[in-house]
C-alpha cells in the first residue's frame, strides 16, 4: 500500500471510490450529476489548497468478498493499473465547507475507507501521512461523530473514536457533531460557528430546509430522493438551501442537513427513513 496525492488527472480515482461497487444502479443515477458537480468543486478548490490522499495497491487476481456488492476479483477494482483503497480530503481551513473557523489550520473534509480494506491499516496510513503533511501548519482539525451513524446506517462515519487515537481532542460541540484539534503549534484553537435555521412554522404550513453542497455527491441523492418523496406532503413548503460558498456557511452556522420550522431535524446527511421519522414525531402527516 503506498499513500499518493491526487493531482487534477487522476480525479477519476475519486469517482471510483465516492461511486464504489457497492452503489446500485437506481442510487447511482441519481448521484451521477452529483459526483460531476464534486469533481467541479474539486478542481475549483485545488488551487485554494484542497488535497486528496488516496490509498493505492497492486491489483491482485484473486477473489474478494466486497460488502454490499457480493464477489469480486481485487483487479476488478483497479483504476489506472492501481486498486483505490480510500481516500482522506483536506484544505486550509478558511475555506471549508463546514461550520467551523480557524487560521492557519488544515481542516478534513472527509475521510472514506472502501469496505473490503476496513480494519486493514488504510485509515491509519492515511492519517499519518495526513499529519505529516499538517505539521507545516499549526495544526489539523476535522467534525466527527459521537454515537452517530451515517445516514441512519451502521456505519460510524467518522466516528471520534478514531480521530482521537492520533492525538486529537475535543474543542467544541453540537450534538452528535464534535470539532476535533490536533495542535501541531497553533497558539489559538478552531471553534464551531453554530446554526441558524430559520423562520418557524406560519399558519397554514410547514417550513422546511435542506442544506447541502458540492463537496459530497452523497448530497445530490439526498435532494433527489426528498424532493420525490416530499412531493407528496402539500403541507410543507421545502427551500433547498446551496452551502457551497464560504460566506453562506459562516452567515447560517451550517453545511448540510435539515430543519422544520426552525429547529434542526438533523445536523448532516440523512436518509429519507430518518426524516419521515422526524415527521411522525412532529406530528405532520401526509396530506
Amino acid at each position: 500500500m503506498e499513500i499518493h496525492k491526487i493531482i487534477e488527472e487522476n480525479l477519476d480515482i475519486i469517482s471510483s471510490i465516492c461511486l464504489d461497487p457497492s452503489v446500485d444502479q437506481e442510487t447511482r443515477v441519481l448521484m451521477e450529476n452529483g459526483m460531476d458537480e464534486r469533481i467541479c468543486w474539486i478542481k475549483k478548490m485545488i488551487p485554494k489548497g484542497l488535497e486528496i490522499l488516496v490509498a493505492l495497491e497492486n491489483p491482485r487476481h484473486e477473489e474478494i468478498h466486497y460488502k454490499w456488492a457480493g464477489k469480486m476479483l481485487h483487479s476488478d477494482l483497479a483504476v489506472h493499473e492501481q486498486v483505490p483503497m480510500g481516500l482522506l480530503e483536506y484544505i486550509p481551513i478558511e475555506q471549508a465547507l463546514e461550520p467551523v473557523k480557524g487560521n492557519n489550520l488544515l481542516f478534513i473534509n472527509c475521510m472514506w475507507i472502501l469496505p473490503p480494506f476496513w480494519l486493514k491499516g488504510v485509515g491509519k496510513a492515511l492519517v499519518e501521512s495526513f499529519i505529516e503533511r499538517a505539521k507545516k501548519f499549526g495544526g489539523a482539525s476535522v467534525i466527527a461523530y459521537d454515537g452517530d451513524s451515517w445516514f441512519g446506517t451502521s456505519i460510524k462515519y467518522m466516528p471520534i473514536s478514531f480521530f482521537k487515537k492520533y492525538g486529537f481532542e475535543e474543542v467544541d460541540r453540537d450534538g452528535s457533531r464534535v470539532l476535533l484539534f490536533l495542535n501541531l503549534g497553533s497558539t489559538t484553537q478552531p471553534k464551531l460557528i453554530y446554526p441558524k435555521y430559520g423562520e418557524p412554522k406560519d399558519n397554514k404550513k410547514s417550513k422546511m430546509k435542506i442544506f447541502s453542497n458540492n463537496q459530497c455527491p452523497w448530497s445530490r441523492y439526498m435532494i433527489n430522493t426528498f424532493k420525490k418523496e416530499l412531493s407528496q406532503y402539500s403541507n410543507i413548503d421545502v427551500n433547498i438551501i446551496d452551502t457551497c460558498k464560504r460566506e453562506v456557511i459562516q452567515n447560517l452556522g451550517i453545511s448540510r442537513g435539515v430543519s422544520l420550522n426552525g429547529t434542526a431535524l438533523i445536523n448532516r446527511m440523512a436518509s429519507w427513513e430518518e426524516i419521515k421519522s422526524k415527521l411522525v414525531e412532529n406530528r405532520i402527516e401526509l396530506e
